[in-house]
């Protein structure tokens, strides 16, 4: 699905939060109505949310601070996740991804986010199940005292659905240990697509570790000291997620080398099987045709008993090369 620049990009929800943190549902015009109030009570923020991040209305932004992060960062081809900060606000892009029964990556979706103390807008380019598990949350009437609050629980679920692809694809790799310890050859193939998609996800959903130390140990002054402690456990989860995804490739790469090793060792089994029955027919087949050539001079060609010298004089031959081919066999 392409972002069409061309048309206005639609609200598609806004949410009210009371000092509480506790959010309600509002229709379009409420939401602009909320934004042309001259002075906002201190402790209510909003969430504007857009089908696309391009063609957003002026009606909308002339009353947000919109950073120019975001409008660069939308013509920009690299979508990789990150937090930065922003004068007086916070920027992010976030992705998603969907896996489907084969375990293989489908489609990414991607989230960008301005936010500032009292306003949060975002916008995507497809649905995104990190948005959909915090709208249950705020339905449900879990409390976010703040925009920053709402990021971090993004975070959060971005973090926990790297971790289950993780363990999802540590389950295949362990499934293709258990066969390799039963001396069963599985396919390479079975683990390629797993370590081109963890190198794919290391690229998109794992935010820059710097920014995000950075704006722990530099907040933003609105920032409440739980939601950099939430922000900074965040952090630290997907800190521990990359280095499980780290070890997880390598330990996908020493499978495939183990599995390369082992097809390599079958394959040289197989032509040195195919070499030792050539070797070993090899005498009879020479003497075969030196002596069906049928051109005069052949000797024992008319004795009654030349058939059974040739064949003694092959047949020894023959056990001579079987017992070289052997011999080499029990030496290796």
């Amino acid at each position: 699905m392409s972002l069409h620049p061309n048309r206005p990009a639609k609200l598609v929800f806004s949410y009210l939060f009371s000092g509480e943190g506790q959010g309600r549902l509002l229709d379009a015009e409420a939401a602009l109505d909320w934004l042309k109030l001259p002075a906002h009570p201190e402790t209510e923020y909003i969430w504007l949310h857009f089908d696309s991040p391009h063609g957003i209305e002026e009606h909308w932004l002339q009353y947000l601070e919109l950073s120019m992060a975001f409008r660069d960062t939308l013509q920009e081809e690299r979508r990789s996740s990150r937090l930065t900060r922003r004068h007086h606000g916070l920027f992010a892009v976030m992705n998603d991804v969907n896996y489907d029964a084969s375990g293989k990556m489908t489609e990414v979706s991607t989230l960008w986010i301005s936010l500032r103390q009292r306003w949060l807008l975002s916008a995507w380019d497809k649905p995104l199940r990190s948005v959909d598990e915090l709208i249950k949350l705020i339905d449900a009437e879990h409390a976010f005292p703040s925009p920053l609050s709402l990021v971090t629980q993004l975070l959060s679920e971005q973090a926990d659905v790297l971790v289950e692809i993780l363990h999802d694809v540590a389950n295949a790799a362990n499934e293709i240990e258990e066969k390799l310890a039963r001396n069963q050859l599985p396919k390479r193939s079975s683990l390629g697509h797993f370590r081109r998609d963890l190198i794919r996800l290391q690229r998109l959903l794992a935010p820059e570790p710097d920014s995000l130390f950075r704006i722990v140990s530099r907040p933003p002054k609105w920032a409440k000291d739980e939601e950099l402690d939430y922000l900074h456990f965040a952090t630290e989860n997907f800190s521990v997620a990359m280095r499980d995804m780290l070890n997880l490739q390598e330990r996908i790469r020493l499978l495939e080398e183990d599995i390369a090793a082992r097809v390599g060792e079958k394959t040289n089994h197989s032509l040195f099987i195919l070499t030792s029955v050539t070797v070993i027919s090899l005498p009879m087949t020479v003497v075969g045709a030196l002596f069906g050539m049928n051109v005069g001079g052949l000797p024992f060609k008319g004795s009654s008993i030349g058939f059974w010298v040739l064949f003694l004089i092959s047949s020894i031959m023959t056990l001579i090369a079987a017992w070289l081919v052997f011999r080499l066999l029990r030496e290796d």
